[in-house]
């Protein structure tokens, strides 16, 4: 089979390579799945540079994501079979053929194209699990950092099918805006994140802010919680240095804690996986705008597929299919 493969940590561009490798066979608990269509993900490439939470093996294929239709099933699979079109999230997404356990599988209901289905393991379930973190009731306020990404606009969308009240955080030219999370009207700005926030905070803090970038402007989003708040870190844009005093946190007896997809998945209950997947695919039934595409490239075009991920400024994910 045709895969895209590295055999050590690097530069995406100077370690891929496009090779002919033998099929996987499915283990215990696996699938083997002919892969469709697979995103390329910011998560990819700390993958591939060895600073991902997942560690490659190597010779390494490529991918953490895609969608597809089942092949054959290993010894103690139920519930599966071949001929199944599923999503999956297991390494080794950017191949022909790639094996995925049957806890990282999610059948696709009919009417569901590949390009969506493709990016359901990893941002719709992240958005879903950040939600069910928070435990928030409604009428709560959420803010979402990196506001135009597309984590935020599911974040976004969800939070108002909850009953919250969301807001996001968005780069504005050599500063920052703060607009409404349904309109995306801009309700407030500043040269700084801070300076941003303080045009809103005196409206109602946050009840929980949910942050893919770190660094620095962290400490302006403690001082927007409402006591008692929650902050999420699910991402290191910004894995800078950090300095603050411990009052800053106690005094606000807020919650300060870090999500990773896959560990959500490991402690969550097949009742709330369930009910994930039954809302996530009815929302993105109905609003497949919220995973856009910006480009399609087959496998053997992988370096150019990677260019225009990394180059493209507009909300969406660039796909390797078949």
């Amino acid at each position: 089979m045709q895969a895209v493969i590295f055999e050590q940590p690097g530069n995406a561009e100077a370690v891929l390579a496009v090779r002919d490798i033998l099929s996987p066979v499915p283990g215990r608990g696996q699938v083997l799945v002919r892969v469709a269509a697979r995103p390329i993900q910011p998560a990819d490439f700390l993958f591939i540079e060895g600073r991902y939470r997942i560690t490659p093996a190597f010779p390494q294929t490529a991918g953490l994501e895609g969608a597809g239709t089942i092949l054959a099933c290993g010894p103690d699979v139920t519930g599966l079979e071949p001929g199944m079109r599923v999503a999956f999230r297991a390494p080794g997404a950017w191949a022909e053929f790639a094996v995925a356990p049957t806890s990282r599988i999610y059948p696709v209901p009919p009417g569901i194209p590949d390009a969506i289905a493709c990016q359901f393991a990893l941002n719709p379930l992240t958005a879903w699990g950040l939600l069910s973190e928070c435990d928030l009731p409604a009428s709560s306020r959420v803010l979402m950092t990196a506001g135009r990404s597309v984590v935020a606009r599911l974040l976004a969308k969800l939070a108002q099918r909850k009953g919250l009240s969301a807001t996001l955080l968005v780069r504005d030219g050599a500063g920052y805006a703060v607009l409404e999370g349904d309109t995306e009207l801009t309700i407030a700005s500043g040269k700084s994140v801070d300076e941003a926030l303080q045009g809103i905070v005196d409206k109602g803090r946050f009840h929980a802010i949910l942050d893919p970038v770190g660094g620095p402007n962290t400490l302006a989003l403690i001082d927007a919680l409402e006591p008692g708040g929650r902050l999420i870190s699910y991402g290191v844009l910004d894995d800078a240095e950090i300095s603050l005093k411990a009052s800053r946190i106690l005094y606000k007896n807020m919650i300060w804690q870090g999500f990773g997809v896959d560990g959500w998945l490991n402690k969550t209950t097949s009742e709330q996986l369930t009910l994930a997947q039954r809302e996530l695919w009815g929302m993105l039934s109905e609003h497949p705008d919220l995973l856009p595409v910006t480009g399609s490239f087959a496998l053997s075009e992988v370096r150019e597929a990677i260019r225009a991920a990394r180059e493209t400024h507009r909300p969406g994910k660039v796909l390797l299919v078949d």
